[in-house]
């Protein structure tokens, strides 16, 4: 008997993923061949590491992410706080009680935990995780010791004290995470489906297989339509071939979810993203975070901050690392 491991990526209809197993069938019953199919759908996004500092809005993006654990296909949520029992900035640097420190907030995750849970069900292991630990300096190592596969974080307000604490919070860890960032705002809305993504993408890189298929495990998830902005520069009125090609490369990895392309050009690209996202009724902004290059620019940078803080639905950005 010969097995024959088929990995692939299902198109969006549902009658094409019919067809093709009965095609396979009956490939089956005439040369006798068992097929083993497998989708790679089948991961998804399963463990999820939440960071909280026990705010509100930090619970807030809790809710929402664990509302849409069932089509992620989560099996696992990790709560994280970090504290710092050293604290400097002064003189004379002070030190904080360890032991009582990490005792309390222990307990407060236990309570986040027990308020989460009827959300996820007994097949959603929830694990609680407190230390002493810089959370911008953590982050990477602490994602690829507990396997996680995305990172959620709420955003506070947007009053200036609020958007400065925000650059050294949330901005930092979007900017050097190498995992997916999921930031929601305290405002965003629990348990609606996912019916509409906007992309925000450029042509200064072709898009990397990995975080091409992070967004389309994130489409299949939720069968959404798929919209495209694509940011370009004022002074650039045609694309080069080489941008053509580029853009030939995006179409054919979004092919399979029909994506609406839409050209965004001049200073208040943030805003006009924003525009795009309402009149598309979108639920999610993704966007690419590169290590290097266009998107590293101080330019790219407040365009992220600014849809950081003026988006009015989650955020979530995609580490380019290639």
């Amino acid at each position: 008997m010969v097995i024959i491991l088929c990995l692939f990526q299902p198109p969006k209809s549902t009658d094409v993923d019919r067809i093709l197993v009965v095609e396979i069938v009956v490939k089956v019953k005439i040369v006798r061949i068992t097929i083993v199919f497998l989708s790679v759908n089948d991961s998804y996004m399963k463990a999820i590491l939440i960071l909280t500092d026990f705010s509100e809005n930090a619970f807030r993006a809790a809710e929402y992410v664990c509302a849409l654990a069932g089509p992620l296909r989560v099996d696992r949520v990790v709560l994280y706080h970090v504290y710092q029992t050293v604290i400097v900035g002064t003189d004379m640097p002070a030190t904080l009680d360890g032991n009582q420190i990490y005792t309390d907030s222990m307990q407060q995750l236990r309570l986040i935990r027990d308020r989460l849970k009827p959300m996820l069900g007994s097949q959603v292991r929830i694990d609680l995780i407190a230390e002493d630990a810089h959370l911008s300096d953590r982050i990477n190592p602490f994602c690829r010791e507990q396997a996680i596969d995305i990172v959620v974080m709420g955003i506070s307000g947007k009053s200036a004290i609020e958007k400065l604490l925000l650059g050294s919070t949330t901005t930092s860890i979007q900017r050097t995470s190498e995992f997916p960032v999921l930031m929601v705002p305290g405002d965003a809305g629990v348990g609606k489906p996912l019916g509409s993504i906007m992309f925000s993408a450029d042509l200064h890189g072709d898009l990397p297989t990995e975080t091409a298929n992070q967004l389309l495990e994130l489409l299949g998830a939720f069968n959404a339509d798929l919209h495209v902005a694509h940011v370009e520069s004022d002074e650039e009125e045609k694309l080069s071939d080489q941008k053509r090609g580029l853009l030939s490369n995006l179409r054919s990895k979004l092919a399979g979810y029909n994506p609406n392309f839409h050209f965004v050009q001049g200073e208040d690209i943030p805003d006009r993203i924003l525009a795009l996202s309402h009149e598309f009724h979108a639920s999610m902004i993704v966007t690419i975070h590169r290590q290097h290059g266009f998107f590293s620019s101080l330019f790219r940078q407040r365009i992220s901050k600014k849809l950081i803080y003026d988006s009015p639905i989650p955020l979530l950005s995609l580490p380019d690392l290639s």
